[in-house]
């Protein structure tokens, strides 16, 4: 009786377990976990699909536009404004740093100026720490910056990040001035802007709704400066070369003419160095 007993209960449960299987409900079966997106200001920040384009120029004003090449990039997400006074002064309280000059010109919505590489990075850093999101530039005790492209927050775009977006990514237009053809819509430069910097988002956006990507002043990014990158540089993502003394700076600034305020003109300086004219818009990569 206890024999046939058991294998009654054993046939009952291969019946059920069959059952279930056809049924396609398999008991215990493990959930796919979700990957958790960290949100971000978007009053605040564009993103910008990726795509492929043709970076650089052959209508060169220096020879370091060009030549045009081919270039990917990946999604991300970038600011929609240049740094302003009223951001950049919470990070200068909360690290214990001078607040900068700003010459008369006012602060809030005024672009943030004087501000060197070095300090754009460490603006990065504190803003990542502040919102919880992993740190993307690891600075040793000598200053020396490495990237860590894994990590998920705050940074100086690449140039050709950079470059993309102010051509309107793949929206873009294909105009010579960040959205449109006529300079006066969206730049200050030294014909209209009575030289002076002037609060973001006044011009007209370009077609991503990115503002001042071309004058007002000049945009440290990520990259080491090399004149002659652009025949060498890789086509997938390119972030600039290993090694050397400068960093980029793109967009123009008040006081340039028309000819450096274009979407592809190039500048460089040390990481030390600050001027009027001179501030820096945030990125993040998009997961």
């Amino acid at each position: 009786m206890r024999t046939c007993y058991l294998a009654t209960i054993a046939l009952c449960f291969i019946t059920i377990t069959s059952f279930a299987q056809q049924k396609g409900t398999t008991p215990n079966k493990p959930a796919r976990a979700q990957t958790k997106r960290a949100p971000i200001d978007t009053g605040k920040f564009v993103l910008v699909d990726g795509g492929t384009y043709k970076m650089g120029t052959d209508k060169v004003v220096e020879a370091v536009e060009g030549p045009p090449h081919d270039v990917t990039v990946k999604s991300f997400w970038l600011a929609k404004t240049e740094m302003t006074f009223e951001d950049y002064d919470k990070f200068c309280y909360d690290t214990k740093r001078d607040t900068l000059g700003s010459i008369g010109w006012g602060r809030g919505k005024q672009p943030a100026i004087w501000v060197s590489w070095n300090e754009a990075i460490a603006y990065c850093n504190w803003l990542s720490g502040k919102e919880k999101l992993s740190k993307c530039y690891k600075i040793d005790t000598a200053g020396h910056v490495t990237y860590l492209d894994t990590a998920k927050g705050y940074r100086l775009p690449t140039e050709a990040e950079w470059e993309f977006a102010a051509r309107g990514g793949n929206k873009s237009k294909g105009t010579t001035y960040a959205g449109s053809e006529n300079i006066n819509d969206g730049v200050w430069y030294a014909s209209n802007s009575n030289g002076r910097a002037h609060a973001v988002a006044e011009k007209a956006p370009n077609e991503l709704g990115l503002y001042d990507m071309n004058g007002n002043v000049w945009e440290w990014l990520w990259d080491i400066y090399d004149g002659s990158y652009y025949r060498t540089s890789p086509a997938d993502n390119p972030e600039g070369p290993a090694t050397g003394p400068y960093r980029v700076m793109r967009g123009g600034a008040f006081y340039n003419n028309a000819n450096y305020a274009r979407v592809f003109t190039r500048q460089n300086s040390y990481v030390v160095f600050r001027q009027n004219s001179v501030g820096f818009r945030i990125a993040r990569t998009f997961y």
